[in-house]
């Protein structure tokens, strides 16, 4: 059953693939270098034999029939080792001069090439390679060479093609298999892993073997895919969580008052106000809770477009002059110039009312509020500084998550979704939310991609 699976598998079926692709190039350079150096030294042994035979015809045409016997007589003399045939025969193939007899298979051609066994005294068989040639009125000649080597080479260049394929296609289906047992088993071990996270055990991860390869990076992708959906579950659970908890006590007071309402003759206009504002709260916090998912959805990045920010700071902080007046606050804007960003007018302007919003509401009489605005390269820093109590630097992290409401928050209106929502507007827009000690009080940082001056024109 195993094996079934191995050879399912997309690897092994590659490899297959690869294996049958090598063994046809294989052989393509096997035949290639077969007939090369084959043909090569096949040409070279014709060529030997064509000097050969030009070179007896010649005699022949010198001293005739009687002067061509004797050349080849002596030839065959001086051949000690045998290895050229010379052949003088009439038309019945009777032999007048030479070292064989007529073969069987030659037939009255000239010019033909003709392959045969020549048989010694001792009944070994050489194979030569000949040519045919008439001499004459009725005599031919044939002249040839012992071709055992090439012969020898030939097997040898045969069985090294054949052997050098079956090597090829076995090495590849065992690495083949060697991989894709690896790869089988490196899957196995991921799949085991989203089976038991999908079983509900969410702590479980991939593991990583530390060759940093394509399965190492798809190990730790996949870890970090769970982090962040464990991260995303565990705020769900504290959303629910905490609209549970900050929302019990509002909808608990309007029954109750509700029921006073109810049971009294003349309600009067002040109850039923009181009931009004907390209804507006709880549809403030639910509409507050859409805000900041739709946000973190993305549905508003279709809408993108280049944003002059320091016409954002403006237009709020205009907005806020009477709140901090009020208050007797000292409300600072310095926007040097124009910063323009790709991103959302309202999500951003939103973003920057919820930051003076807190500002103003826990600044202390007599304090001041400063709104900055820089560029640096390409980056934009939006900040807003206030002397209130600020935030300890243990709870920074903490307060960016939806309900989080500070001990010396708890006096003031509000559901802990301001900054929450900051936070979500500056990850949409890929940028960086950061908080930190104003000395006294607090500030708050966004730093998000700042547009060059071309790219905006653009």
């Amino acid at each position: 059953m195993r094996l079934r699976r191995l050879f399912r598998t997309s690897v092994f079926q590659l490899t297959l693939a690869y294996a049958a692709l090598f063994a046809i190039s294989m052989g393509a350079l096997s035949v290639i270098v077969y007939w090369t150096t084959f043909g090569y030294l096949e040409r070279q042994n014709n060529a030997v034999i064509e000097a050969e035979i030009n070179g007896l015809s010649e005699q022949y045409e010198r001293s005739g029939l009687a002067g061509l016997a004797e050349i080849i007589n002596e030839r065959v003399e001086r051949d000690t080792e045998r290895r050229s045939v010379y052949l003088l025969a009439d038309a019945i193939g009777r032999p007048l001069a030479g070292n064989v007899d007529w073969p069987a298979t030659a037939d009255a051609a000239t010019g033909e090439w003709l392959d045969f066994v020549r048989r010694d005294a001792r009944g070994r068989e050489t194979p030569v390679r000949a040519a045919l040639l008439r001499v004459g009125p009725g005599f031919r000649l044939l002249v040839g060479r012992d071709i055992r080597e090439l012969a020898a080479i030939r097997n040898v260049l045969r069985s090294a093609a054949m052997y050098g394929i079956t090597l090829a296609l076995a090495l590849a289906l065992v690495g083949g298999l060697l991989m894709a047992l690896s790869t089988q088993r490196r899957l196995a071990e991921l799949n085991r892993t989203t089976r038991q996270i999908i079983a509900g055990d969410l702590h479980q991860r991939a593991p990583l073997k530390g060759s940093h390869d394509e399965h190492d990076e798809l190990a730790s992708n996949v870890n970090a895919m769970l982090d962040q959906i464990e991260n995303l579950l565990a705020g769900m659970r504290h959303v629910a969580d905490s609209v549970a908890h900050d929302l019990r006590g509002p909808l608990t007071r309007l029954r109750n008052r509700l029921e006073t309402l109810a049971s009294a003759e003349q309600p009067s206009h002040e109850d039923l106000a009181e009931c009004v504002r907390q209804l507006d709260q709880v549809l403030e916090t639910f509409n507050a809770l859409l805000r900041i998912a739709r946000v973190e959805s993305g549905a508003y990045r279709s809408a993108f477009k280049p944003v002059d920010l320091a016409l954002i700071v403006r237009d709020v902080c205009e907005l806020y002059q009477a709140a901090a007046d009020e208050r007797h606050l000292r409300l600072v804007a310095e926007p040097k110039a124009a910063v323009e960003v790709f991103g959302d007018r309202e999500l951003l302007a939103q973003a920057l009312t919820n930051l003076l919003d807190n500002a103003v509401k826990y600044t202390p009489t007599g304090g001041t509020i400063t709104v900055s605005l820089e560029q640096e390269r390409d980056k934009a820093r939006l900040s807003v500084a206030d002397t209130g109590p600020g935030v300890p630097e243990t709870d920074r992290n903490r307060v960016l998550q939806r309900f989080t409401r500070l001990d010396q928050a708890r006096s003031q209106p509000g559901a802990g979704l301001g900054l929450a929502l900051v936070n979500a507007v500056t990850m949409q827009h890929h940028g960086r939310l950061q908080l930190g000690d104003n000395r006294p009080g607090l500030i708050v940082t966004l730093e998000l991609p700042a547009l060059s001056p071309l790219r905006a024109a653009a």
